[in-house]
């Protein structure tokens, strides 16, 4: 008899279990409605157009070993990268909470960028977009892109053409700064230009 007890309450649990776990995979809308999620590999869209160059990471992508030599090749271009950045003097613009608008103090920074990057005509420019860590991963990301891309798409309105661009989004994912103040969460919420040697 103990022993139908204990089947009857482990059954009872598992029911209870496997019911729970199906009412989590719906999400609720403010109409009382339901609906499925989109599947976990999918990439939510944006709003605004991939240009070619634009990077984004595939579904099913994964890490792997990398060689010393290709460990280096990397360090040396990321460093190089960096050099260039700072001899041209480029501005990041930097993006209110929860936004991707550019304000007049950005304007005014990738004014200075435009006239920089119409007397190099042949360097080609990284468009970062970042966040700060407030957020899920997948919402920084998207919001990121659509940073990179208002930057991207500023300058091409000052007449950068848009071949000299790649757009990469990295979310929360490479903050500037690690403090937890409204300082520091300004700094993380920008557009980075990088010049490709």
């Amino acid at each position: 008899m103990n022993r139908d007890v204990r089947m009857i309450s482990l059954l009872a649990i598992s029911c209870l279990v496997l019911w729970s776990a199906g009412c989590s995979s719906k999400a609720g809308r403010s109409d009382g409605s339901t609906a499925y999620p989109a599947p976990i590999d999918s990439m939510p869209s944006t709003s605004m157009t991939d240009l070619p160059g634009t990077e984004r990471p595939g579904p099913g992508m994964a890490i792997t070993k990398v060689d010393p030599a290709t460990a280096k090749r990397q360090m040396d271009q990321m460093r190089a990268e960096q050099t260039a950045t700072a001899t041209a003097g480029l501005r990041d613009v930097f993006f209110g909470y929860d936004s991707w608008n550019i304000d007049d103090e950005g304007r005014q920074a990738l004014s200075r960028d435009a006239e920089w990057l119409r007397t190099h005509p042949a360097v080609q420019l990284k468009v970062e977009g970042h966040c700060d860590d407030r957020g899920s991963t997948t919402y920084n990301f998207v919001l990121a892109e659509k940073r990179a891309k208002s930057v991207r798409n500023y300058l091409m309105e000052l007449g950068i053409k848009p071949e000299r661009f790649t757009v990469v989004s990295y979310g929360k994912e490479r903050p500037f700064c690690r403090d937890r103040s409204e300082t520091c969460y300004q700094q993380n919420r920008r557009g980075h230009l990088v010049v490709r040697p």
